[in-house]
């Protein structure tokens, strides 16, 4: 549940949950949809350590990560995990399904270690698991989002059922712990609980997640710190940054600069400013199926 945004709303922006047997690795599906945009439009999103890849029926789209730009004209395209906020631009028709993995989950699917993304958006390859040709016509002969979906699933769940890749047996519970202490923990400390060596966990870290284990932290954190201010039921930016596990307001400061190019302050204002316009009008665009 959040507050109202109008630039979300246009696009028809709708979340849909998986299958229960895809849950562990996939968080979300999401979809957007528009025709004739007025004027161009640009989303900011902050990256939460996951990856995914997108479907697109519709024009092109652009990309822009960290300066640089990826115009994505392709069917399949793959949304790498990345420590930078992306920003997505749209000014024709729009029409897109994207699935959202959790960290790691993304692993058993892809032919690839999942490293050799990381601040990548590129075209998927055509390949004997990956069939992009008839998985694309079968998709367009799908009459509804909800079947598209149900088709993808289907497809996901078989390579779930058929793949030889195999996760790290740590590697969700290892996550799971991260999340629950919102980034707030060290290596070491988890290294020694799990029972691995920090250099056996960070190489199966970046290989399976494609972070390293103190980025995706750093990333957890500035998260958990976004979220709150989103909420807009904080005290003060102090003792947000306190609340978050961060040193002191200035390392609140650098680190939210660094993921979210913006100031915490700033992000704070415009969220208000939206916030008081719609009249904290709240909505979730949650399906479920």
């Amino acid at each position: 549940m959040g507050f109202y945004n109008k630039n979300l709303d246009d696009i028809d922006f709708q979340i849909y949950k998986p299958h229960e047997i895809l849950k562990p690795y996939i968080h979300s599906y999401w979809v957007v949809k528009k025709e004739c945009f007025e004027q161009p439009l640009t989303l900011k999103i902050l990256s939460d350590g996951s990856m995914g890849f997108v479907v697109n029926f519709s024009d092109v789209y652009n990309i822009e990560v960290n300066n640089h730009t990826t115009q994505c004209k392709d069917k399949f395209i793959i949304d790498g995990p990345t420590k930078y906020p992306s920003y997505i631009s749209f000014s024709k028709n729009l029409d897109l399904i994207g699935i959202r993995f959790n960290p790691a989950g993304a692993y058993l699917f892809l032919d690839e270690e999942i490293e050799n993304f990381v601040d990548k958006h590129i075209a998927m390859k055509e390949s004997e698991s990956w069939p992009l040709g008839s998985l694309y016509k079968n998709l367009i002969d799908e009459k509804t989002t909800h079947n598209k979906i149900a088709y993808i699933e289907k497809f996901l769940i078989h390579k779930l059922q058929t793949t030889t890749k195999r996760n790290s047996p740590w590697i969700f519970n290892f996550i799971q712990k991260a999340i629950a202490k919102k980034g707030d923990i060290n290596v070491s400390v988890l290294s020694n609980e799990f029972k691995i060596s920090i250099r056996q966990l960070e190489r199966k870290f970046k290989q399976e997640v494609g972070l390293s284990p103190k980025l995706y932290f750093r990333i957890l954190r500035l998260q958990n710190a976004k979220e709150a201010l989103s909420s807009l039921n904080i005290e003060t930016l102090t003792t947000t940054a306190h609340d978050s596990g961060f040193f002191d307001q200035a390392h609140f400061v650098r680190e939210f600069k660094f993921f979210m190019k913006e100031t915490p302050k700033n992000y704070l204002n415009n969220k208000r400013s939206l916030a008081k316009h719609h009249n904290y009008k709240t909505y979730s665009p949650i399906i479920s199926r």
